[in-house]
């Protein structure tokens, strides 16, 4: 009898292993619209004043695996660290200390930062167009206690009350040199970085904590400094260094300095004297989210409810450091992992921090690492070897490519469902900005190929979708490996402990984009219905006096969106279903109407609440 169930059992292992796998069927609804993405980038910290000494072939190499959409994976954003000061009495580690450009108030050695001053340049010529300047640390000399990190029990903040004006001078000071000497031009500038950490004695890098009540004196200064020298730079807090900062004190750092720390959705961004201040998006690191069956889905659906009223009132939430400190499995980060296992472990945490958290960026930390950490896109053993310029690949750098290279800024993810088994298929799709390109970024956790099916709903076509594959595994040369088209009415395998990218070309015959119109035109808004936000799209032949409102079906006026001068072309407005007064008005049927000139036009849509 045991044979003969032995037998059995083994027989039907075998009909079922020689079965097709079921197939995935995966439907995109482009209609319906989430956020819009800015930016994908890494910073420069800490490596790029010791490579930036390299011969220049290398440096180009270098520059071109990032910044290149040919050649590399195409970071459409980068972060450059204005340094602190080198400091050798408490930064024991010589890579983590950097020069600062003042010698003195109000004076400048601008001969300084060469090295990364050299990859900012090259970044801007391989077409990256968004910087950030970012801070770990004041000046020693605007310290507290004269060095570049904290001292134990000194102060909520090491920067000197005294000090913080002429801080945001300094700060101006070297954005502007940049801007009118250097031709680099700073979109955000981030003056304080992980606050909620104490950064003392023993961290062996720049690092500076401040207090919630820190952060609004330096934001106040910074703006009136900003206002006073007329420079267009948005700032950009917190820099949160884990994910329930944003919605939870720090008990031990109030303790210990008397100050709240911590809270910040509540106590900086709900602040009007801030939120008036800065840029319209708020950013935070990945940090400490990691472990698969206890963080990575919980704390990011947490933060979520807690971020959602933001979001929907039209902030934007930017995730912008992250590298492995502990990954899912709950292990140290330690060890360098060239192979596709960290490369699929991050990709896995960008797919949750895009679908969940709604992020508009995502931004590595270290782009070059010397370390034996998984902290690096690239890695060198230079630091221990100065005569080893070597440039060492992870598949890491390629699966951050499968986002940053097709995801462009300006590109809105829209609805996917199918695929969201974090031990198996996870899927988002996005079209481009100009809506000529759908974009699928699809990753196979799991050690088999996984054959798909695509639905796709909401996009004018008359014929199926043609996809061209990109492929990142651990075969040699999947690195962005561009595989054979398909067709969207056909089936396709993705491979076995892969992140595939998937681009289609759409017939936009029909969008506003390749309207040529010799008169005045509202296109229909999209998405619709919708229940966080839609846009509207017109034309104007000519410039004129522009008016978009919205009405209850009743011919209630509910909100005046814009009321102002515009030139000729294509223009859009968005409404997020708030009235004049910024209270969400309940679900229904709502008119936008479009006066401009003397042309008058209206149009219907369906508010979802």
């Amino acid at each position: 009898m045991y044979r003969l169930l032995l037998h059995s059992f083994t027989f039907l292992v075998f009909i079922a292993r020689s079965l097709p796998a079921q197939e995935n069927v995966i439907t995109i609804d482009a209609s319906v619209e989430y956020q819009t993405i800015d930016n994908f980038g890494a910073s420069d910290c800490w490596s790029f004043q010791k490579i930036g000494a390299w011969y220049t072939p290398q440096k180009e190499r270098i520059a071109d695996l990032l910044f290149s959409v040919d050649k590399g994976i195409g970071l459409s954003a980068w972060r450059f660290n204005i340094g602190a000061g080198i400091n050798r009495t408490t930064i024991n580690h010589n890579w983590r200390t950097v020069e600062t450009f003042e010698i003195g108030q109000g004076q400048y050695d601008w001969s300084r930062q060469e090295e990364e001053r050299w990859f900012l340049q090259a970044a801007k010529e391989r077409g990256v167009d968004q910087f950030i300047a970012f801070v770990n640390s004041p000046p020693a000399r605007m310290t507290l206690n004269g060095y570049t990190n904290c001292t134990n029990g000194l102060g909520s903040t090491n920067l000197k009350s005294s000090h913080i004006s002429q801080y945001a001078a300094y700060l101006m000071d070297i954005l502007k040199h940049f801007r009118d000497e250097w031709d680099i031009e700073f979109d955000f500038i981030s003056p304080i970085n992980e606050p909620q950490w104490e950064w003392n004695d023993g961290c062996n890098q720049e690092g500076n904590r401040a207090s919630n009540e820190d952060i609004r004196a330096i934001v106040n200064a910074l703006h009136d400094e900003l206002q006073r020298q007329g420079v267009e730079i948005q700032i950009s807090i917190v820099e949160s260094g884990d994910l329930k900062s944003w919605y939870q004190e720090s008990s031990s750092m109030e303790f210990e300095y008397g100050k709240n720390y911590g809270n910040y959705l509540t106590e900086l961004i709900a602040d009007d004297n801030i939120n008036t201040k800065i840029g319209n998006h708020f950013c935070g690191h990945s940090y400490w989210s990691d472990l698969l069956n206890s963080q990575l889905i919980q704390n990011r659906q947490a933060l979520l409810m807690k971020m959602l009223p933001y979001l929907t009132s039209g902030w934007k939430y930017w995730m912008t450091e992250y590298c492995v400190l502990v990954d899912p499995e709950g292990n140290s980060g330690r060890g360098r992992d060239l192979s596709i296992k960290t490369a699929l472990d991050v990709a896995r945490v960008i797919h949750y921090d895009l679908t969940i958290l709604r992020a508009s960026a995502w931004q590595w930390w270290t782009a070059v690492s010397p370390e034996d950490y998984k902290d690096g896109l690239i890695y060198t053993d230079y630091m221990n070897n100065p005569n080893s310029h070597t440039i060492i690949e992870s598949k890491l750098l390629w699966a951050l490519g499968n986002y940053s290279r097709f995801i462009r800024p300006g590109s809105v993810r829209v609805k996917l469902s199918g695929a969201n088994n974090k031990y198996g298929l996870l899927g988002s799709a996005y079209l481009n900005e100009n809506r000529s390109q759908l974009i699928v970024v699809l990753i196979n956790m799991s050690t088999a190929e996984i054959p798909i099916t695509l639905t796709i709903n909401g996009v004018n076509s008359e014929t199926s979708f043609v996809f061209t594959p990109s492929i990142t595994s651990d075969s040699p040369g999947d690195d962005l490996k561009e595989d054979a088209q398909f067709s969207s009415d056909m089936p396709y395998n993705v491979p076995a402990r892969s992140i595939v990218t998937l681009v289609s070309a759409l017939d936009t015959s029909t969008s506003s984009n390749n309207y040529s119109p010799t008169d005045y035109k509202l296109f229909p808004n999209f998405p619709n219905p919708f229940n966080l936000a839609t846009i509207f799209e017109y034309y104007l032949p000519e410039p004129g006096s522009v008016k978009i409102s919205i009405y209850s079906v009743t011919g209630q006026q509910i909100k005046t969106l814009i009321n102002e001068e515009q030139g000729e072309g294509f223009h859009r407005a968005r409404w997020n279903g708030t009235d004049m007064y910024d209270m969400f008005v309940s679900s229904g049927v709502y008119v936008y109407t479009l006066k401009a000139n003397r042309f008058v036009d209206a149009k219907k849509m369906v508010f979802l609440q």
